[in-house]
Order: C-alpha cells, then structure tokens, then sequence
C-alpha cells in the first residue's frame, strides 16, 4: 500500500515539475501584454542578432516610457554591446532623442559615427560617472544594462539617479544576478534588490511621527518649518518591482495633506 502512495506522489511531482510546452513568440508576448507594443514589434523585427532582451522586459518599457516618444529626451544607457539596443531606441523615440550609450569595451566607441554618444569607462568609476552625467546629462531615462554586479549597479544610482530629471526613469534591469554568487560583489553580499527594498520604506518617511497628522491636516501655505525626511522621501514617487528589473520614477514630493470632504 505504501509503495503505491509513493508511486502516486512521485507521478504527481512528474506532473508539475514537467517543463510547459514551448509557445510561440507571439503566445508568448500575450501573455505578457507586449504582442501588440510597437517596440515589441520592433525588436521582433530587428532580427540582426545584436539586441538581447527578455521578452516580458517590453511590457515594462512600453509603460514607462511611451509619454517620451517623439520628444527632444536625454536617455542614458549603461552596456552597448553591439549597438542593437542604441539602435533600437532610436527607432522607438524618434530623431529628437539624444542617445548616449556608456561601455567598458572600447570596441564601441565606432558607433558614436551612427549619431550615438558613446563613452568608454567602468561604471563602477563614480569620477567616470560624474564626467558622463556631467557632458551629456540630465537625463530623463537611464537604463542600467551593464555589468550587473551589485556594486556597479549601486555606483551607478548613487551617481546618476541625482542627474536623472524630474519626472524621469531610472530602470535597471537583469536583477536575476542578484542571487548569482559571482555578481555579489557589494559588502556583506548585500544585492541591488536588498537596496531597494530597504528604501520603499522611506518613501512614507513623513508618517514615521503620529503627531504630524495634525500638520498634514492644515494646507500646504499655513504650515511652518520643515519636516525632516530624507531625500528619497521628496525625490521618488514610486519603486515598482518586477521579474529582473526596478524602475524608480523621480518627482518632487510636497509635504501630504490629508483632508475630510
């Protein structure tokens, strides 16, 4: 009787660890909600080899960055590779776009003659950093797609996030190497992820004293002197979390104001 159970468990365990079948590109973008995205299609349609990205990342970039198409932006990406992804925003945003691209390889300095500006450095180089954001910036978007190491992606908020605009995107993307030993190189093996997470609580810094309730209660004009909070409570708006990547959006927070009606 026991070895039946077991033979019954076991084909279970078969049943829902067996891999799902493979779909189509087109089932699988659906599931995702890209398949009709035009920088979905885009990247469908590229077909150069020179692009690698995670299908369902489109569902995010279409989100968040669709209210910049067709306008004079600053977008900032960290990892140009072989020059697909550069390419492929300026197809998405459109001729007004500045599109800088930084990389490690000086390989990619040849793609500055297709209208990119392209700087070669290590973006845990906080002083190379600075020099970027300072020629080129601000920015309105900047995606992180580089390295991927807990310490490059943390250099590089730190320096860049106080040179993205208000109302602009910090994104960083690839956060799977969080959990992959040879990328934990920040203290303690503290990841990209752990940062972020630790900072969503900031974000309602100003609650933190119940007895500001009665301040937050009078308008904005008949308060005096200032909360203290820190800057990420009056410069993020949202950290949204997804599979592999964070996406911060910056704008200036007023004190809140909680009234009845």
């Amino acid at each position: 009787m026991l070895i039946e159970v077991l033979r019954a468990v076991r084909r279970e365990i078969v049943q829902i660890t067996k891999p799902a079948p493979t779909g189509s590109v087109n089932e699988s973008a659906s599931v995702f909600g890209v398949d009709d995205g035009e920088l979905y299609r885009m990247f469908i349609e590229s077909g150069g080899g020179d692009i690698h990205k995670w299908h369902h990342y489109f569902a995010i970039y279409e989100r968040y960055f669709a209210r910049f198409r067709e306008k004079p932006i600053s977008l900032l990406e960290i990892g140009v590779s072989k020059g697909g992804s550069l390419r492929l925003w300026r197809k998405y945003f459109g001729p007004a776009a500045q599109i800088t691209g930084i990389d490690v390889d000086p390989e990619c300095s040849k793609y500055s003659s297709e209208g990119f500006n392209v700087s070669i450095g290590d973006q845990s180089d906080p002083e190379f950093l600075a020099t970027v954001a300072e020629k080129y910036g601000p920015f309105d978007i900047v995606i992180d797609d580089g390295g991927h190491s807990a310490r490059q992606q943390f250099v590089s908020y730190e320096i860049l996030f106080p040179n993205v605009k208000d109302g602009g995107i910090y994104l960083v993307e690839d956060l799977h190497t969080s959990f992959w030993p040879a990328f934990m190189d920040y203290q303690a093996g503290v990841s990209f992820i752990d940062i972020a997470s630790r900072m969503v609580e900031k974000l309602t810094w100003w609650h933190r004293d119940p007895g500001a309730m009665t301040r937050f209660g009078r308008p904005l004009a008949e308060r005096t002197g200032n909360v203290d909070v820190p800057e990420i409570t009056r410069s993020i708006f949202s950290i949204a979390f997804y599979d592999s990547v964070i996406v911060f959006e910056k704008k200036k927070i007023p004190e809140p104001w909680h009234e009845i009606r």
